[in-house]
């Protein structure tokens, strides 16, 4: 198969010169041919990426090389392609025109072989060395070539003083996306065109693309000087299509030191671009000395994550999920907190962002989803039956193609039932690429495992995500509704449609930033099933919740056993007025005791007895399976549930249950049965 590398486009209407040209190349290129300027134009448009030289005659019928040679200049994607005139043509004038066209080397006809091939490889070395100082899309400098630049510059312009002045593009990313690359290239050139002409105005002006959306220039410093440069930039934007509505950020460092390193310049001035980026009404911002101290922190904490997570530094904190049923904590959500030996505590929000914006944050939440699954282990070897613990899984690892074999590895290692390890997901990691996260989610659930749509409502808030989207809870922040901890009109009819919206779609509801006893009044009317927050429990060592879930048991045993001992005992005397209202209930009811997924049933009522009692054995056998699939979901925390079954007599009846009471490892259940036929 040939190489597209070193491509020869042979531009001539003499079928001889191009033969003689092939049987020259053809050892070492590949070939394309053209008749005429335009025909070469035409397959300059197709394979300008293979095209390393171009060979042109001048004199050809159509299109001849002059004209060829002044559309070619027109595009600065050629920039680097190198072109040989080749001619019998000794005219000076045409020489000189071609230079001024740009043209590299010539050679003249008939072809001396070895001289042709010597210069071909003359202008291949040549361009090879331009192109890593020149970038292909724009032409404009790169950054090394760049920095080398401003280096002779301020060395050379003695007395003066400068401004450098990195510029991007505010969703140049949704542009290529939506538009496509073509698009994308045409606001890179235009704010290359817009540079060169700016440069013709400065004595001194050094300028370059650095990388994707990134340039960067530097210029004599004056705040008009920075007007004019970010105004024309905008305006110029806005001519290649007005429906983009693209703003640049422009991050300014007045240089002082003039030793400094240009690379720490650069750094200075992207400080000073990130105050601004993504705020509509703000297009520069200038560095000053406390930005820099940001920076440093922000390399310790990269600096110092592989040692953390190493030591343990990071460890587990956890704030329990209370259910506003019962009233008693249902599992806890894991959080990260940094205990660092030297600085002590350092808050989430000094390190999280930083992460995620680095992409460190999947190392963190797979040491987190580990240190989850030790601590589940030893629970489980210490008989203590817990609850289950989600863990946030970031944007970088829910598109991670090895995420299911990750948490499937940790659940397999740990024995872990993958029901007690939740995932929360944050809502906006549904949005780039929703039949990946789809293909993740199935291959999740298929292991077992629950996933909660996290920060629902604080983001994109799209109604198709919760259509599409095959999520097992819908956990909600209460913040997001509210103005200075007050309740308005508004937030209250929203976040109740919201949990109403759910409850349709059958999924459970979480709400976090609780705080106030009013707060959780409103959920419980609105019938929220959890509630997260301070009001219930700060996140906390595990120490402090061990003990925190043990005091709530305690209660909950003592409280459930008094409530059982004194129900049951009213419903064994056939005189008391709760029994006398059990029978008078006019739909069959039964009374189960479910203790270590064996059901036992304590009464039932006349109208089960005439009803549902009935003596096919099969059908009280699948009955019964049925009412343990139940009891089974009731003892992990869904406090009311109900079922559909078909019973003989073309007989449907809806199974409803409900917790009556509770005590170590049992349950009393009250189960009515609706005939809905």
């Amino acid at each position: 198969m040939k190489s597209m590398k070193n491509t020869i486009l042979i531009v001539d209407d003499e079928e001889i010169v191009k033969k003689s040209l092939r049987d020259v190349l053809k050892d070492e290129y590949d070939t394309l041919e053209a008749e005429n300027g335009q025909e070469a134009l035409d397959m300059l448009a197709m394979h300008a990426e293979s095209i390393v030289v171009i060979v042109l005659d001048v004199v050809m019928p159509v299109m001849d090389g002059l004209s060829f040679l002044e559309h070619f200049r027109n595009h600065q994607e050629y920039n680097n392609i190198p072109v040989i005139v080749a001619t019998s043509n000794e005219d000076e004038g045409v020489e000189q025109k071609c230079l001024e066209y740009g043209v590299w080397d010539f050679v003249m006809k008939p072809y001396n072989p070895v001289l042709l091939q010597f210069r071909i490889k003359n202008v291949i070395d040549k361009s090879r060395m331009l192109m890593s100082e020149r970038d292909p899309v724009t032409g404009l400098y790169t950054k090394l070539k760049f920095y080398q630049k401003v280096r002779h510059m301020l060395t050379e312009a003695v007395g003066e003083k400068f401004a450098f002045v990195r510029i991007d593009i505010d969703r140049f990313k949704m542009i290529n996306n939506f538009y496509g690359i073509k698009e994308g290239d045409k606001v890179l050139l235009a704010i290359a065109k817009e540079l060169i002409r700016i440069s013709s105005v400065f004595d001194y002006f050094v300028y370059a693309r650095l990388e994707n959306d990134v340039f960067a220039c530097c210029l004599p410093y004056r705040e008009e000087n920075i007007e004019l440069l970010v105004n024309d930039l905008q305006i110029n934007l806005k001519k290649v299509n007005k429906d983009y509505n693209i703003k640049v950020s422009c991050g300014v460092y007045v240089i002082n030191d003039y030793n400094m390193d240009v690379s720490e310049m650069y750094d200075r001035a992207y400080l000073a671009a990130k105050t601004c980026k993504g705020k509509f009404v703000q297009n520069v911002a200038y560095y000053d000395e406390s930005m820099i101290e940001d920076m440093r922190q922000e390399q310790f904490v990269i600096n110092a994550v592989n040692k953390a997570i190493e030591e343990e530094q990071f460890v587990v904190y956890l704030q329990p999920k209370v259910n506003l049923v019962t009233g008693k904590p249902y599992g806890a959500e894991a959080l990260v907190r940094w205990m660092h030996p030297k600085q002590g505590m350092i808050a989430p929000g000094e390190f999280i962002p930083i992460y995620e914006r680095n992409g460190i944050i999947g190392r963190l939440d797979q040491y987190m989803w580990k240190s989850v699954c030790k601590l589940l282990r030893r629970w489980i070897d210490e008989g203590r039956n817990p609850d289950p613990i989600s863990v946030n899984v970031s944007r970088v690892n829910i598109y991670n193609p090895h995420l299911v074999e990750i948490l499937n590895k940790l659940i397999t290692e740990y024995r872990i039932p993958p029901q007690l390890l939740n995932l929360e997901i944050t809502e906006s990691a549904f949005m780039e690429d929703q039949a990946l996260v789809m293909k993740t989610m199935k291959r999740l659930h298929n292991l077992g495992f629950k996933i909660m749509m996290d920060d629902f409502g604080s983001g994109y808030s799209s109604l198709n995500v919760l259509k599409d989207m095959d999520v097992d809870y819908l956990k909600i922040d209460m913040k997001f509704l509210q103005q200075d901890d007050e309740f308005n009109g508004k937030g209250e009819k929203v976040l109740t449609s919201v949990v109403r919206m759910a409850k349709w779609l059958h999924l459970p509801s979480i709400v976090e930033g609780v705080e106030t006893e009013e707060q959780v009044d409103f959920l419980k009317c609105i019938g929220c099933e959890y509630a997260q927050g301070f009001y219930y429990a700060k996140p906390m060592p595990v120490v402090d919740y061990e003990m925190y879930i043990a005091r709530e048991r305690r209660k909950e045993d003592q409280s459930s056993m008094n409530e059982n001992a004194s129900m049951i005992s009213e419903l064994w005397n056939t005189r008391s007025a709760v029994s006398m209202l059990f029978e008078a209930l006019d739909v069959p009811v039964a009374i189960y005791e479910y203790r270590n997924d064996k059901i036992e049933m304590l009464r039932s009522n006349t109208l089960y007895e005439r009803y549902i009692n009935i003596e096919n054995r099969e059908l009280q056998r699948k009955e019964k399976e049925e009412l343990r699939k139940v009891f089974s979901r009731i003892a992990i925390g869904n406090y009311d549930y109900h079922v559909e079954v078909d019973r003989e007599n073309n007989k449907r009846y809806r199974i409803s249950a409900k917790v009556l009471g509770k005590r170590t490892n049992t349950l009393v259940i009250m189960v009515t049965y609706m005939d809905i036929s």
